[in-house]
């Protein structure tokens, strides 16, 4: 299931994680902010340690990466 953009501080967030060998998953997140004339894409992604057995922890992780990676570069 795809899961859509969400909005979080004007910016746009949609977790994408990555499945990996052995039903693990990789935390993953893009962020889209348009203003003016500018757009800024980033992806922030999950560290090795924070691999999940299910998509959905992953995409929880990647989430509050997001968001945090926001908050602390408004």
């Amino acid at each position: 299931m795809m899961i859509e953009w969400v909005s979080y501080s004007d910016h746009n967030i949609k977790v994408c994680s990555q499945s990996l060998t052995d039903a693990r998953w990789l935390p993953l997140a893009l962020i889209w902010k348009s203003g003016g004339n500018q757009e800024l894409f980033k992806t922030v992604g999950g560290e090795l340690t924070e691999i999940c057995k299910s998509s959905k922890d992953a995409d929880s992780i990647a989430l509050r990466k997001a968001k945090r990676w926001i908050d602390q570069n408004r």
